[in-house]
């Protein structure tokens, strides 16, 4: 995957330039592939229950156009994204995604309720798909940027589940 270091647009390897501006895509250094739908191994076990969490839809095109607040809930933790259940994928005119090409990605800006904290960040959806007959969805959010002191108690919780999985009885 490429990355326009202007823009922070998204292109397929193969591309070379920013079709928007124009400039030298670079190779991103993001690697969603711990986001896959049920690929590879699971590095970190899931919490022992879903953890709440708040996101807003931000169109990537104008900032200022912002979906309401949706309620959803954290299934998989990861460093660099999580899995998380919602009701709601596209709400006032925005979806999660934009469209399916690699370069048009809404951002979203999500609150989490750790046990011990609430942290903040910014990523994108990665994938989604119906659950349930389609009364929910279920979303790969890839993490973009987080405050330092909102990565430590993350981080933080990710070793408290990775630590809880090594001393429960098999």
């Amino acid at each position: 995957m490429k990355e326009c270091p202007t823009c922070r647009r998204f292109f397929p390897d193969q591309n070379s330039f920013c079709s928007y501006d124009g400039l030298k895509l670079i190779r991103s250094v993001q690697n969603t592939d711990e986001l896959q739908q049920g690929e590879g191994q699971r590095q970190i076990p899931p919490p022992p229950k879903p953890v709440p969490l708040r996101m807003t839809i931000i169109d990537q095109s104008d900032e200022g156009h912002r979906s309401r607040v949706i309620d959803g809930l954290g299934l998989d933790f990861g460093k660099q994204g999580m899995r998380i259940q919602t009701g709601t994928i596209e709400t006032g005119q925005l979806h999660i995604i934009r469209d399916h090409t690699v370069a048009f990605k809404n951002k979203l800006e999500v609150e989490v309720d750790l046990p011990n904290a609430t942290v903040r960040y910014t990523g994108f959806a990665a994938w989604y798909r119906p659950e349930a007959e389609g009364l929910f969805w279920v979303v790969g959010v890839y993490i973009r940027d987080m405050p330092a002191a909102d990565r430590q108690a993350y981080d933080e919780y990710l070793k408290t589940l990775s630590q809880s999985s090594q001393t429960a009885p098999a």
